[in-house]
């Protein structure tokens, strides 16, 4: 992604067009791009489901509805606002139209009912365990055919409640730590202690290459968990998959079939049915609609077991640690762990204000 982007904005192009510009940049990519884009005096058009990054470039939103474009000259958050205020309009027209349908018959074309999209993300409410969840205690770890790569040291841990956001750059070793933390990786050096009964979701943007492609989402799900059987089982999974935003349709289809973001809804179910005490979520929103997103923050908002989110979505981000007694920001950086002694905001201004000083030099 950086490469096609350098590439991209190296030639200086009258137009340029971004297609979900954002996947595959860690945060502070991502704010140095905004920047770059916020004093870009030429024409730009971007597809992107990151609300904080079309705040900042956009003057103006361009919305795919019904095989039309309509333009809409404000930012998203306004953009919303209007549209929701179109579709109410529209809804009254139809409501009233059904209300004196009679009457109505003869003046041509009925008007058309708007069809909300709305996703509904859960996780279960979590068993009480007793603390500590899980610790990582003096953990230090390298790759042996990774002479470069070295994480020291990580003393870290997380309980139920916990909000966690880990950022830093790309290969640094976010993802590493993750794997650690669920218990697919043995530390070289260090401890990890876990509660016996601990039962963790994990979610990773490769995870959707590991489903049984010849499955269905149905038989996929039913597969783990072999006690689940029966058509009762069956309507059960399937009303899961609804709450995720998989249509009824594609219920029964081959995974191979469906859409990264299909898949990643099927991922998101398969965690929610293991009931986890422990979300560790590595960059979930790069399949995702805006409003699966903000259906994942909401999910995340209600759950009360711990949360560990990687992600460059700062609005995501932002929400996740809200509460500022039970989140931590943890940097990832120069082979260590490091706490933020501040709010996910603050970490984000200093960040902006590193970046505005770069570009100004």
């Amino acid at each position: 992604m950086r490469i096609s982007l350098a590439r991209a904005l190296f030639v200086q192009p009258t137009l340029l067009l971004l297609d979900e510009p954002t996947n595959h940049l860690d945060l502070r990519a991502v704010l140095w791009l905004e920047e770059y884009l916020c004093r870009w005096k030429k024409t730009l058009v971007v597809v992107s489901h990151d609300r904080d990054f079309l705040n900042t470039v956009t003057s103006d939103i361009i919305h795919l509805h019904d095989m039309k474009l309509h333009l809409y000259r404000c930012k998203f958050d306004d953009f919303e606002i209007v549209f929701e205020q179109r579709c109410q309009a529209m809804n009254k027209k139809y409501d009233d139209y059904i209300k004196h349908r009679g009457a109505a018959k003869r003046s041509g074309d009925p008007p058309q009912k708007w069809r909300d999209y709305r996703v509904e993300f859960h996780f279960p409410e979590p068993t009480e365990l007793t603390p500590p969840l899980l610790l990582l205690i003096e953990v230090s770890f390298s790759y042996p055919n990774r002479p470069d790569f070295r994480l020291c040291d990580v003393d870290v841990g997380i309980d139920m409640g916990t909000r966690v956001a880990i950022v830093g750059p790309n290969g640094e070793g976010k993802s590493t730590l993750l794997i650690h933390l669920s218990g697919d990786l043995v530390p070289t050096e260090g401890e990890v202690r876990r509660s016996q009964k601990l039962r963790i979701g994990r979610y990773s943007q490769h995870f959707v290459d590991l489903l049984t492609m010849d499955e269905t989402p149905v038989q996929y799900l039913l597969g783990l968990q072999p006690d689940q059987e029966g058509p009762s089982k069956q309507e059960a999974v399937r009303a899961k998959l609804g709450k995720f935003g998989l249509a009824s349709h594609n219920h029964l289809t081959p995974i191979l079939k469906l859409s990264g973001g299909q898949k990643a809804r099927v991922v998101f179910t398969s965690i929610s049915m293991s009931k986890p005490h422990i979300l560790i979520l590595d960059e979930p929103t790069n399949h995702l609609d805006m409003q699966s997103i903000d259906a994942l923050a909401n999910a995340l908002e209600e759950f009360t077991g711990g949360v560990v989110l990687v992600s460059h979505d700062s609005r995501l981000l932002s929400r996740l640690c809200d509460d500022e007694e039970r989140s931590e920001i943890w940097i990832v950086e120069n082979g260590t762990v490091v706490k933020f002694p501040d709010t996910f905001d603050e970490y984000k201004a200093e960040l902006v204000r590193q970046i505005r000083e770069e570009v100004d030099d």
